[in-house]
């Protein structure tokens, strides 16, 4: 049966150039994911708050982070340094990046902030982000955090397409609390096949139709006999 196919022109060639587009299109990396994010309302109306409202926020995960954080249990975290932090359970999961970019406006214009520590975590109260520093005393004193709740009636995986709410926090012990946010992805053009892959399944779908006009016209011969 193989000697067969293989001496087979036809079956080998599409054989081959699927072969190669699935391989090409298995070898494109999945994409990072960016969000945006606004801070819409203080909490405790507190007059020394007000500069808060309508702070930007931007952020990248790092490829594959969302996915694994969403289809995973409650309590489930990665973080891109040591997991001996007191807040974290002992089996937290140490990858080499978690938020490649973070940005915000708080400064009146959008500029990025040097991430020395960051964390992307599920618990029971929805999508947990935690942005840190372990210079500043005590060690690990938090930039910003957010724990972002599902949209109603969707799953919280549905925040990688869809616009969730949740609260937030800036600063350590002595920072800004009680904040609520919106946070919508960025979007990004659709992924399409690498240009291999593409030439692949182009030449598979010529080669057909070569081979369908060419039986077309067998059996327009055999009808005309």
């Amino acid at each position: 049966m193989s000697k067969l196919f293989w001496n087979s022109p036809g079956l080998k060639v599409i054989s081959i150039a699927v072969v190669s587009s699935m391989a090409m299109l298995n070898a494109t990396p999945a994409s990072a994911i960016t969000f945006k994010a606004t801070i819409y309302e203080t909490q405790y109306n507190l007059p020394e708050f007000d500069f808060l409202e309508d702070l930007e926020i931007e952020y990248t995960l790092a490829d594959g982070i969302f996915d694994t954080i969403a289809a995973s249990e409650p309590d489930t975290f990665l973080t891109d340094r040591d997991p001996l932090f007191y807040e974290l359970p002992d089996d937290t999961t140490v990858v080499p990046e978690v938020v490649t970019d973070f940005q915000w406006t708080l400064g009146g214009t959008l500029e990025p902030v040097e991430i020395e520590r960051s964390i992307f975590g599920i618990t029971d109260q929805g999508l947990y982000l935690q942005i840190l520093d372990p210079e500043l005393p005590p060690q690990y004193t938090n930039v910003f955090s957010t724990t972002l709740e599902a949209p109603e009636g969707m799953p919280l995986s549905a925040c990688k397409t869809q616009t969730c709410e949740g609260t937030a926090r800036i600063g350590g012990k002595e920072g800004y609390y009680g904040l609520r946010l919106r946070q919508t992805p960025v979007n990004e053009p659709e992924p399409v096949p690498e240009p291999s892959a593409a030439v692949a399944l182009g030449f598979v779908g010529a080669f057909l139709m070569k081979r369908r006009r060419k039986t077309l016209s067998a059996q327009a011969v055999q009808t005309a006999d």
